[in-house]
């Protein structure tokens, strides 16, 4: 019966964990300013030879993306730069990725968007709320 107890506890943390992940998308504030800097830096290094800033901005950038893991948009930028793809470090690619939020004007948050496919797959990308 204890073994029973402890497998139902696991398991009941293990769906709350999940549950409570797949609730969090970016309007709850996902990335730091300083990491939306480093990705700016990190664009005009690596990205703007090729892409104009406001490719990844506007209803369209988002509507792209609304209601998918930001997983999706991390797979995208993973392919760049074209000559060179996943050349980056996951955390460049991140930086990146939260200076696209701050483009879209997603609130700022305390943490640092983590440049893992688990943090990303946790985290639903929306239309920004009011």
């Amino acid at each position: 019966m204890r073994v029973f107890g402890l497998v139902m506890v696991g398991l009941v943390s293990t769906v709350t964990l999940a549950l409570g992940q797949a609730g969090k998308d970016v309007n709850a504030g996902v990335y730091t300013a300083a990491q939306a800097t480093r990705g700016v830096a990190v664009f005009d290094d690596k990205c703007a030879a090729c892409h104009d800033a406001a490719r990844f901005t506007g209803p369209d950038f988002v509507k792209g993306f609304s209601g998918k893991p930001l997983h999706d948009l991390w797979d995208a930028v993973n392919t760049m730069p074209e000559d060179n793809p996943g050349s980056l470090t996951p955390q460049q690619y991140a930086d990146v990725i939260a200076y696209f939020l701050k483009l879209n004007e997603y609130p700022e948050g305390k943490e640092e968007l983590a440049g893992t496919p688990e943090a990303m797959k946790a985290i639903t990308m929306q239309p920004k709320t009011p």
